[in-house]
This record gives C-alpha cells, structure tokens and sequence, in this order.
C-alpha cells in the first residue's frame, strides 16, 4: 500500500538512498512524498538524517505516522476484568 503526504519540493541534492529508492520517491507534478508499505523506524531514521530542512523533516514525520500501525490499546484494570467476562459471557 502507498502513503503520502503533501510535500512542496524536496531540499535541493537531496537523493533517497538506493536501498529504499523503490520504496520512497517525490512526485514533483502531484506535490507528494510517497511511501510504499510499512516504513520501520531504523528507516524513518536514516531518511530524517538526510536533510535539516523542515520543510522536508516534518512531512517525513507525518509519513512516518502513516507508514506505521497503530496499535489497539489494551484493556488494563477493571476493564481487562469486565472485557474478559464480556467474551466469556458473549462465547
């Protein structure tokens, strides 16, 4: 699956590295950082070092956000207690 954000240029000489230069490109004519499939952090990391422009820095972080799946918050407590009778209850 691809992500993006809207982006207005990329920093000038910036190039993604050839490791992740099928996964990560900018379409300049539709203004988008795209990314294919699930980004880790490792990768995040090594794409945030290429430039201090935040004008690049902060779309990357909100690919980055996209690219990763949200976790469900697990029940703790009480609720752990009453989910757990809940599925016993619903079996």
């Amino acid at each position: 699956m691809d992500h993006f954000v809207t982006m207005d240029r990329l920093p000038v000489g910036l190039e993604f590295p050839p490791t992740l230069k099928d996964r990560i490109w900018f379409d300049a004519a539709k203004r988008r950082l795209v990314f294919r499939g699930f980004m880790s952090k490792a990768e995040f990391d090594r794409l945030n070092r290429l430039s201090d422009d935040w004008g690049y820095r902060r779309p990357l972080e909100d690919l980055f956000r996209l690219c990763t799946p949200e976790e469900e918050e697990r029940p703790r407590g009480l609720r752990r207690m009453y989910a757990s009778l809940a599925s016993l209850w619903l079996a």
